[in-house]
C-alpha cells in the first residue's frame, strides 16, 4: 500500500532526563518497524592511538551480554523473521533492528541489551581481531575499496578524516581487554545515544518502554573532532597486479548544514549521478574511456567533500584523466543545459519519494537529520529546496567545486602505469 506524506503522523523527539535523544514517526499501515540506536560519534572522533576501536566495538557488542551469548544475539530476532545489522560511519554508529510489529519488544530488548551491556569478553575479542584483520585485508584486495580509502587519507593528510575506519591491522591486534571496555563504558551511555524508531507501534508503549530500556545514568559527552583542513592537492598511487586503474579525485566541499548543500546534490548528480550525467556520456558512452564514472559528495560537521570515480583500461588513463580534464573545463564555460538542470533535479526528487516508501528509511532520516542538524527537516522541505535550485546557483557552485584544477587524486593500478597517471594527474592539481 503506497503511503502519501500528508498522512503520516508527525515525528516525535524527547529528551530523557539521563540525556537519551528519542525520535519517533508511526506509520499505522505498515506491518514493520525499523529500530536503529545510533552513537554520536564515529571514526572520525578516536584518539589515533584507538585507531579502529570505534569499528572493532560494532563487531563486539554482538559477542555477548550477562543475559545472551552471542548464538542468542544472533538468532533473536532471525528466529522471528527479522535481523540485525551494524555499520560505523566517521560520525556515528548504527546498530540497527528490522522486524515484524509485534516482534518491537523483542527488538528493543535485544538492541538496548547489546548496547547497553555488553561484556566484551576476552576470548571473543582475540577471535574478533582475525575477522577484522581479513576484513582490513579485503579492503587492501579489492582495488575499488582501496582507491576511496587512499583518496581520504591523499585529501586529508594526518587529519582523523584521513584514517581508515577499520584502522590498521597493528593498531587492531594492539587492542587490550581493558582498554576496549573502558573505552566502551565512556562512549555508549544515553547522552550520547540517538534512538529512532519508524513503522506500526503505539507511541505511548514506544516511548515508556524505550526509556525504561536505556535507563542507565549520564555520562560524559564524546568531544567531536574538528579538521585542521585537508592537505594541498597532490596524487598518490597504490601499485596492484589488477586488469584495471581505478582513479579517484576529491576536494574540500561543503558541511552537513551548509545552505547551498541542496543546490551541490543537484549539481553531482547532473556531472556524475547517473547514465544520463555529463561525465558518464562523456567518458563512457562516446569515448568509451570508462566502464564506470561517477561523482559523489560527502559532509561532515565542520566539512565535506566532492569527489569523482573511474575505472578504466590501464593503458588509457593518461587519456581518461586529460578528457576528464577537458569535461570539466567545458560545464564550466558552457554550464549545465536546462536538460540537465531538470533531470538533475528529477532525479534527486525521485529519490527521496521512493525513500519514503521504505520504513527503514523513515528510521534512518529522523536519526540523521538529528545527528547532523539537530532537529528534524520534512520531506516536503528537502523537496521545495531541491525545486528552487537555479541554473545561476549551479554554475556558481560549478566553478567552486568542479574546475578542472584543484583536485587530489588517488590511483590503484598496475606498476607499469604509475609514473604517466602521476604525470597526468599533475594537470588536474
Amino acid at each position: 500500500m503506497s503511503l502519501s506524506i500528508e498522512s503520516l503522523a508527525a515525528p516525535v523527539r524527547r529528551v530523557y532526563a539521563n540525556g537519551l535523544t528519542v525520535l519517533h514517526q508511526r506509520m499505522p499501515h505498515r506491518a514493520s518497524i525499523a529500530l536503529g540506536v545510533w552513537l554520536r560519534a564515529g571514526a572520525r572522533d578516536e584518539p589515533a592511538e584507538n585507531a579502529g576501536a570505534t569499528h572493532f566495538l560494532e563487531h563486539m557488542l554482538f559477542k555477548g551480554t550477562a543475559r545472551r551469548n552471542a548464538y542468542d544475539i544472533s538468532a533473536s530476532l532471525e528466529s522471528l523473521g527479522g535481523h540485525l545489522d551494524a555499520f560505523t560511519a566517521r560520525e556515528h554508529v548504527c546498530y540497527s533492528a528490522r522486524a515484524l510489529e509485534e516482534n518491537l519488544p523483542d527488538a528493543l530488548d535485544v538492541l538496548s541489551d547489546v548496547v547497553g551491556h555488553s561484556t566484551l569478553p576476552d576470548d571473543e575479542l582475540e577471535r574478533e581481531k582475525e575477522v577484522v584483520r581479513e576484513e582490513i585485508f579485503s579492503y587492501e584486495d579489492s582495488p575499488e575499496e582501496k582507491v576511496h580509502d587512499l583518496l581520504s587519507e591523499t585529501l586529508w593528510g594526518g587529519d582523523p578524516l584521513g584514517r581508515p575506519i577499520l584502522g590498521t591491522e597493528d593498531s587492531v591486534a594492539a587492542f587490550k581487554g581493558d582498554e576496549l571496555r573502558d573505552f566502551y563504558r565512556r562512549r555508549y551511555h544515553p547522552g550520547n545515544l540517538v534512538v529512532a524508531l519508524a513503522g506500526s507501534f503505539e507511541p505511548a508503549w514506544a516511548e515508556e518502554a524505550i526509556g525504561a530500556a536505556f535507563n542507565a545514568p549520564n555520562g560524559e559527552a564524546i568531544a567531536h573532532a574538528l579538521t585542521a583542513g585537508a592537505a594541498p592537492a597532490h596524487a598518490a598511487y597504490t601499485a596492484r597486479d589488477v586488469t584495471q586503474l581505478h582513479l579517484a579525485l576529491a576536494r574540500p566541499a561543503l558541511p552537513h548544514d551548509a545552505p547551498e548543500r541542496y543546490k551541490l546534490a543537484v549539481l553531482a548528480t547532473i556531472v556524475g549521478g547517473g547514465m544520463s550525467s555529463r561525465l558518464f556520456q562523456t567518458l563512457r558512452e562516446k569515448k568509451a574511456l570508462a566502464y564506470s564514472v561517477y561523482a559523489s559528495t560527502e559532509s561532515y560537521r565542520d566539512t565535506g567533500m566532492v569527489s569523482i570515480a573511474l575505472g578504466v583500461k590501464p593503458s588509457r588513463g593518461v587519456e581518461a584523466l586529460a578528457e576528464l580534464r577537458t569535461e570539466l573545463a567545458r560545464f564550466i564555460a558552457d554550464g549545465p543545459t536546462d536538460e540537465e538542470i531538470n533531470s538533475g533535479k528529477a532525479q534527486l526528487r525521485g529519490s527521496l519519494l521512493l525513500g519514503e516508501e521504505s520504513v527503514s528509511n523513515h528510521m534512518y532520516h529522523l536519526a540523521l537529520d538529528e545527528l547532523a542538524y539537530g532537529r528534524y527537516i520534512p520531506l516536503a522541505t528537502h523537496l521545495d529546496e531541491v525545486a528552487r535550485v537555479t541554473r545561476e546557483d549551479l554554475v556558481e557552485l560549478a566553478r567552486r567545486f568542479f574546475t578542472p584544477e584543484g583536485w587530489t587524486v588517488a590511483a590503484v593500478g598496475p606498476a607499469a602505469n604509475e609514473a604517466a597517471v602521476l604525470e597526468a594527474a599533475a594537470g588536474l592539481r
